[in-house]
């Protein structure tokens, strides 16, 4: 069963929602799958957090430019 899916109801606002149509065109695919992508690298932050690692970004690999916050 690892390719059964359930279906989940999600309400979003406005902006976030064009945000994701347009992301999803540009990508040449769903907004379905931009969800589940994101959900992806969520719940991979949220496995990091818990073993102590930090979420962020960099340009250079050994420095953290911008750190994300509220996982």
């Amino acid at each position: 069963m690892k390719n059964a899916q359930v279906r989940k109801q999600l309400i979003i606002p406005v902006e976030m929602d064009q945000s994701l149509t347009t992301i999803a065109q540009e990508s040449g695919t769903t907004a379905s799958e931009i969800v589940r992508k994101a959900l992806s690298l969520y719940i991979v932050a949220v496995e990091k957090k818990r073993e102590g690692f930090k979420l962020g970004f960099a340009k250079q690999a050994d420095r953290l430019d911008t750190e994300v916050i509220g996982l």
